[in-house]
């Protein structure tokens, strides 16, 4: 279960059901100490792999680790911040972590415990305080999901380089934190969104797409490539390794569906949907609102 940011196992627990239930909790890893609405309830994705993590790529790497062992961990970007974070899935123990957007909120992770430290400057003390929170609650990583492919042993992440000056109010805005924000891009680009590949063993990107309109979920296919789309509408299939986009149309509004494939009597299919969200972001985009599903059928 996931509570406040807490991939948390304790102890046994038994459920009432027609038939009880009962699970042992072996262990928990807290990801932040959340003041932001920066949650973390996103994929993990379990992946059996060598870990060696490049110290020219890697912020935080458990200095108790054999380069190149393998491990059975649980990896990816589970929540808005961005940060990668691999962990051992049978016992807990943390890997590595580091980050690929912007992100101000969390100040170091100590590699030999995981323990994570927030940035001091931006925790609320009182009401009125205003702060530049990098990402901002929409992430950074959000709902659009990532994808990973045993072929390059690459996890690929839809991303957005956002900020927001949040402010501690008791009045509007994000009512269950008592927030309130005014969003705007990280400072330095000009690009909403981006794709990352992040090499599951190294944690080195492999490559980054950015472009100015948002980025939306991902599927990998053991042809070697990545479908996604974004707020403009455009649709696409890239490069798994090398991140180039092979193949691209314009499909009128925002590709805010998760694409999938699959396959019937021997034909590959590529399907893909619309539907309205538009990003204050970037109002120079503005395709329409059409609620669409798409097919494509590969030759």
């Amino acid at each position: 279960m996931i509570e406040n940011n807490c991939f948390r196992w304790t102890t046994w627990r038994c459920i009432g059901l027609p038939a009880t239930l009962c699970v042992q909790f072996r262990w928990y890893y807290q990801h932040l100490n959340d003041h932001w609405d920066l949650d973390h309830p996103y994929e993990r994705l379990l992946v059996d792999t060598a870990v060696a993590p490049d110290p020219d790529a890697v912020a935080w790497i458990n200095p108790r680790l054999q380069p190149g062992e393998v491990r059975r961990v649980m990896t990816g970007i589970p929540g808005k911040t961005g940060v990668v974070y691999t962990l051992d899935r049978e016992t807990g123990e943390f890997l590595w972590a580091t980050p690929t957007i912007a992100q101000n909120v969390i100040s170091d992770i100590d590699g030999a415990t995981g323990a994570v430290t927030e940035n001091s400057e931006l925790i609320f003390t009182d009401l009125g305080q205003e702060v530049l929170s990098c990402p901002s609650w929409g992430g950074g990583k959000n709902w659009p999901a990532g994808a990973y492919s045993p072929l390059t042993n690459t996890m690929y992440f839809p991303m957005q380089n956002t900020c927001a000056r949040v402010l501690s109010t008791m009045e509007g805005g994000l009512a269950i934190y008592r927030l309130a924000a005014r969003f705007q891009l990280a400072p330095g680009t000009d690009d909403l969104g981006s794709v990352w590949a992040i090499d599951a063993e190294t944690g080195a990107a492999a490559w980054l797409h950015e472009q100015r309109a948002a980025t939306y979920a991902l599927v990998a296919t053991g042809g070697g490539l990545v479908f996604g789309g974004d707020g403009n509408g455009r649709f696409r299939a890239f490069d798994q390794e090398s991140g180039e986009v092979l193949w691209e149309i314009n499909l009128g509004s925002p590709v805010t569906g998760f694409p999938i494939t699959y396959a019937v009597d021997g034909r590959q299919y590529v399907v893909a949907s619309t539907g309205s969200r538009r990003s204050g972001l970037t109002p120079e985009l503005r395709p329409s609102g059409g609620n669409n599903l798409f097919v494509f059928g590969l030759p």
